[in-house]
């Protein structure tokens, strides 16, 4: 009788995002308490500087308060670029990982492997991962205002060949973000089965465990956002209760 084939890894990320000091989903309440609210439950979050991301700062205050405050807790981004000094400076503030977003990757929509940094050189294996948006199965850049005519395989292919797949790599479905529709699920997993080494992760449209264990079956790690931040906090099981934590599925 074969053996029975491995649970998949149940790899997952809340991302709370920050802008003009308060929490984007929840304006006019401090980072500083929902941060700690979501790691006292055990779970896995980054903290995103928005007004890094949308060019409004430079600044790296609020993410190495973040994670001198929890330290190898949480992961950090806002427009970090490959090569840019915040990086290690960040990383040993405390921070678990780094991520570096698709408009840093890809400048004015170009590929460009040659002007990458060393990813091995620049952080240990694990702790960067490397973000690429996408819209339409090409690369936005911007914060999803900039199209491209970059194809979202080409972008991957260079990614996973610079890092070796020693870092994960973040998809960001930008139509199913904004638009809160499902995610493109054939797409995911063609993806998938053309990079099988590959840490891929997803986010977008993400709005329920049974998402994120769809996600899980295929292979991709997860990541949510407002969906899970919004009242009540976690994400709803098949029955529409909502859980912090992914609920625990019981054995046939």
């Amino acid at each position: 009788m074969p053996a029975p084939s491995p649970a998949p890894a149940r790899r997952w990320r809340v991302n709370i995002d920050v802008q003009h000091g308060t929490v984007a989903s929840h304006p006019g309440l401090p980072p500083g308490s929902l941060i700690a609210d979501v790691l006292g439950d055990g779970v896995p979050a980054a903290v995103i500087d928005l007004d890094r991301s949308t060019g409004t700062s430079t600044s790296t205050a609020l993410l190495e308060t973040a994670v001198r405050r929890h330290p190898g807790r949480l992961w950090v981004g806002g427009r970090l670029t490959p090569g840019d000094p915040a990086i290690p400076r960040l990383l040993e503030a405390g921070a678990a990982g780094a991520l570096i977003g698709s408009t840093g990757l890809f400048p004015a929509g170009l590929l460009q492997p040659a002007n990458w940094p060393d990813f091995a050189a620049l952080a240990p294996a694990g702790r960067l991962m490397l973000s690429v948006d996408a819209l339409d199965g090409h690369v936005v850049t911007d914060g999803f205002t900039r199209p491209t005519g970059l194809p979202l395989d080409d972008a991957l292919d260079a990614l996973i060949t610079a890092t070796s797949s020693a870092h994960p790599i973040l998809v960001t479905d930008a139509g199913a973000a904004t638009r809160r529709t499902p995610p493109p699920w054939a797409a995911l997993d063609r993806l998938a089965a053309r990079h099988p080494h590959a840490d891929l992760w997803y986010a977008g449209g993400l709005a329920c465990w049974p998402d994120l264990q769809r996600l899980w079956h295929l292979g991709w790690g997860a990541v949510v956002g407002r969906a899970y931040l919004t009242a009540p906090r976690g994400l709803p099981d098949t029955t529409g209760h909502h859980h912090r934590t992914p609920p625990v599925t019981p054995h046939p």
